[in-house]
């Protein structure tokens, strides 16, 4: 049976742009302890059933029995792995889901993954969404569905080092190179940028996405997929940021933005709560021209924008913990909940209109 004590023991599980790290850190420093089992102890690389070997599974569905037994909620990040903790040996537990993005935007409306999305969320005490491109979907799929935006820890990011300061001048992509991302748009923007640009100028990317090798092919030069702190090392070293092309600001466009290079996004729009974001707009030859011109002089491009205290006003996770903390306890109860969004007002975001 849940816990019926005032703080019930609550489980992150798995994680998305690290989400579910950003909450379980702001509780810490709330004086909570919430578990945390990230994405590596969720699933093996390459997936149940993909020749991993029993043993490695095996270890996999123990860490999921235990996260069972010693959480009297469940926060599930993702709507696909809500399913590995219904397994018939495994204790039910109350869960929040949150959806991400592809989860509801694609997985629940494709006929082979709809039913097992739509059982994900009918069956949560309460449901979050963290794209505003996605509102639409997740509000229909469950009506109360609750809006928590993408977050920053700005305690981890590291001090701005612009390229040009101590070597050649840096172009980055901070998203990967795939359909979610625009990347049609992105591989454009990349190809004007390359012919544009002066000679010496970086134009670096991630090795990430099935458009990665159509990148280099243009004169991007790829690094590697980093771990959290390597990318944060990574924004760190630009003079500027080339956004994603999908009419919308994630975490890779709000950490740059927070650390300091300015943030170019090739859409005519973007909007956040209402609160449009301090990044530069424009159809690709826009871009390119507003590149160059923030190229002449990084630091003060990015002194103009000043888009540092926009994220940290925004998209820092501590406000949300005391509201979060209700709504675990009312799931752990039995009790109805009713999520709650901090100081916040939704206007959702415009449907995407990216050339």
């Amino acid at each position: 049976m849940a816990s019926r004590t005032p703080t019930p023991r609550v489980t992150h599980f798995n994680d998305c742009a690290y989400v579910a790290r950003a909450l379980v850190d702001a509780a810490a420093r709330a004086g909570l302890t919430w578990g945390y089992v990230p994405p590596a102890q969720v699933r093996p690389a390459s997936g149940f059933g993909s020749g991993t070997g029993r043993l490695g599974e095996f270890r996999h569905v123990l860490r999921h029995l235990r996260t069972a037994r010693t959480s009297d909620v469940i926060h599930v990040h993702y709507a696909t792995a809500v399913h590995l903790l219904q397994r018939p040996w495994i204790p039910k537990r109350p869960y929040v889901l949150h959806l991400h993005g592809t989860d509801i935007r694609r997985l629940w409306k494709s006929p082979a993954t709809h039913d097992q999305i739509q059982r994900a969320i009918d069956g949560a005490s309460a449901v979050y969404y963290t794209n505003l491109d996605t509102v639409e979907e997740a509000t229909t799929a469950r009506a109360d569905a609750t809006y928590m935006p993408a977050f920053v820890e700005p305690q981890l990011h590291p001090v701005w080092r612009p390229g040009s300061e101590h070597g050649d001048p840096t172009v980055l992509f901070v998203s990967r190179w795939d359909d979610t991302k625009g990347v049609e748009t992105q591989l454009e923007t990349a190809r004007a940028l390359r012919s544009a640009l002066p000679t010496g100028t970086r134009l670096v990317g991630l090795d990430w996405g099935p458009g990665a090798a159509a990148a280099a092919e243009l004169g991007i030069e790829l690094v590697p997929r980093q771990d959290h702190p390597g990318f944060l090392e990574l924004v760190a070293s630009a003079d500027v940021a080339i956004g994603q092309a999908a009419g919308i600001i994630a975490v890779s466009e709000l950490e740059a933005m927070a650390i300091g290079p300015t943030v170019l996004c090739p859409v005519p729009s973007l909007a956040d709560d209402g609160d449009p974001p301090p990044v530069l707009l424009g159809t690709v030859q826009e871009i390119v021209e507003q590149c160059l011109i923030a190229l002449e002089d990084p630091r003060a491009s990015s002194a103009r924008l000043n888009a540092r205290p926009w994220v940290l006003g925004k998209h820092t996770p501590d406000r949300w913990i005391p509201a979060l903390e209700e709504v675990y306890r009312a799931a752990a109860t039995g009790q109805v909940v009713t999520p709650s969004i901090p100081g916040l007002t939704l206007h959702p975001q415009p449907r995407n209109t990216t050339p």
